[in-house]
């Protein structure tokens, strides 16, 4: 299908055809974690994220303003981005169900870092940023941090999103 922006009258609904594209870009899968004001840690998966810049240190995500994290990072001004290895598919299906809260960050190895910020230890990398920068868009939030703390483990097989569902790098 192709829809032209430029043609299309203002009525045309690009939502679905931008959604199956983006469905077409391979993702690296995160989990994004924080903690509210009483320490209580929350989180969510998500795929948007990048690096903003090396000088300062920065990256960003993009997270839905109905997400149940989303106002939390926002009070807290606080985030750490997990980037999963393959084995983390079930501990990042959990994170992507609300309805499968209550057993975020009880399976997995879990730990506290910069800032009391939960990470999972066996991720191929925790990133933890402070928000310096907010722009509202649309339905997301884009949070730009300035990293605090990286801790890396080694390389492995990355947990990847594409086309729906669950991805592995071939070699």
């Amino acid at each position: 299908m192709r829809v032209n922006y430029q043609e299309a009258a203002p009525s045309i609904d690009l939502a679905g055809p931008f959604k199956t594209a983006m469905g077409r870009f391979a993702s690296s899968l995160t989990l994004i974690t924080t903690l509210d004001d009483e320490g209580r840690p929350h989180g969510l998966a998500a795929t948007a994220f990048s690096s903003v810049s090396m000088d300062p240190a920065s990256a960003l995500i993009c997270i839905n303003r109905t997400a149940s994290a989303s106002p939390v990072i926002k009070r807290s001004g606080l985030f750490c981005v997990n980037m999963l290895q393959s084995q983390h598919e079930p501990i990042c299906r959990i994170f992507s169900q609300p309805d499968l809260r209550e057993r975020r960050f009880v399976e997995g190895q879990w730990r506290t870092g910069a800032q009391g910020i939960r990470y999972l230890a066996d991720a191929q990398a925790a990133i933890f940023c402070e928000v310096v920068q907010t722009l509202e868009h649309g339905t997301h939030t884009v949070f730009i941090g300035n990293v605090l703390e990286v801790i890396t483990q080694p390389l492995d097989d990355p947990l990847l999103y594409m086309g729906g569902r669950y991805r592995q790098l071939q070699d």
